[in-house]
């Protein structure tokens, strides 16, 4: 009796396994089509999980979830109208301006970067060292111009998704209202057996990977703010786009504060050598502020991997996602770390 429903159980596995297969082949093959239609459940799910402690922190208040919710709502709809009727404006008028004056900062770059050739191939180096000079200015010259069409493409192509600014807030709501039902939802898919400790795992990730990932997103709106207002004291122009466009890159850990400033100083390098200089200090300091304030008060202790392993993981974060990789690349190192070191304490216990 035992080897027959032992059988049985086996035939059911593979029937699972064999199901599991071709839904993934499926998948696979539809690829583009799923990932149109799962985006903006996606990108709901992301704004739950950040909201979600907001909500939870008003439900400790007394109130109850659905007015919870609302009132995260009515504070979200506030700060839109602010950016849209403050900020916004600016921000779309610096966005028209520097893509009507991309040709012309082109060939302004151009003669720059012939002026500056010109001073090294007068010069008494080697001509092996010319050369190599000349090829790194010629692909740096090349990937600012691709990097700053591609930031501009991005923006707009971000403002131009309408159906997501309709459809995600209603997706959101029900997320936050109804989190108990699909936290349980994914409790009692997870197996008996391991149910409790994939329960501490996935607190665990949580508590690291949100912590981590709302406070950067907090500390990047502060860095946004003060690149904005020194900018706009310096009159450097587009300074809404350019604190903007830091803010966001600081959420990359090392090479985000590099990334920030490049353009910030090839625009005011436009205007004079003075203001440049004048804006990176400014930058620099603001970066002090970051690393000596807000990043110690606000995200407290590092995700604990070294630096090497972090610099690995953004390096294959970019190459499989691109900007988006880089981004998550050093929670998701976390979270699978924190995995690896459950996965270990088990095996330990079992055997």
């Amino acid at each position: 009796m035992n080897q027959f429903q032992n059988m049985k159980v086996n035939k059911l596995k593979l029937f699972y396994i064999a199901a599991a297969a071709v839904i993934l082949y499926i998948l696979f093959v539809n690829r583009t089509t799923v990932s149109s239609i799962l985006k903006p459940f996606i990108y709901s799910l992301i704004f739950a999980y950040l909201l979600d402690p907001i909500v939870d922190f008003f439900e400790t208040k007394g109130l109850r979830r659905i007015l919870s919710v609302i009132i995260v709502y009515l504070i979200l709809i506030a700060l839109v109208l602010f950016f849209s009727f403050i900020i916004a404006p600016r921000l779309v008028k610096d966005i028209q301006v520097l893509v009507a004056s991309l040709p012309k900062y082109s060939i302004e770059i151009q003669k720059m970067v012939k002026s500056f050739q010109d001073s090294y191939m007068n010069s008494n180096l080697p001509q092996e060292v010319k050369m190599v000079i000349d090829d790194n200015i010629s692909i740096l010259q090349d990937y600012i111009s691709t990097s700053l069409q591609s930031i501009l493409d991005s923006v707009v192509s971000a403002f131009s998704k309408v159906v997501y600014f309709i459809l995600v807030p209603v997706i959101v709501f029900y997320l936050l209202k109804d989190a108990d039902y699909f936290k349980k939802q994914v409790i009692l898919f997870l197996p008996t057996r391991h149910r409790n400790k994939a329960i501490l795992l996935f607190r665990d990730i949580d508590n690291a990977f949100g912590k981590y990932i709302r406070g950067q997103i907090i500390v990047a709106i502060f860095i946004g703010i003060l690149t904005t207002l020194a900018l706009s004291i310096l009159k450097v122009k587009y300074a809404v786009f350019l604190g903007l466009f830091s803010g966001i890159a600081n959420i990359i850990p090392y090479f985000g504060p590099i990334i920030g400033l490049v353009p910030t100083i090839v625009f005011a390098l436009f205007d004079s050598p003075a203001k440049a200089l004048y804006a990176a200090a400014a930058f620099i300091l603001i970066q002090q502020i970051e690393s000596g304030i807000l990043t110690p008060k606000i995200i407290g202790q590092s995700v604990g991997i070294h630096p090497v392993y972090v610099i690995l993981s953004l390096f294959i974060g970019g190459q499989l996602m691109g900007v988006a990789g880089m981004v998550i690349a050093v929670p998701v190192l976390a979270a699978v770390k924190l995995t690896v070191r459950h996965l270990v304490r088990y095996i330990r216990h079992e055997t």
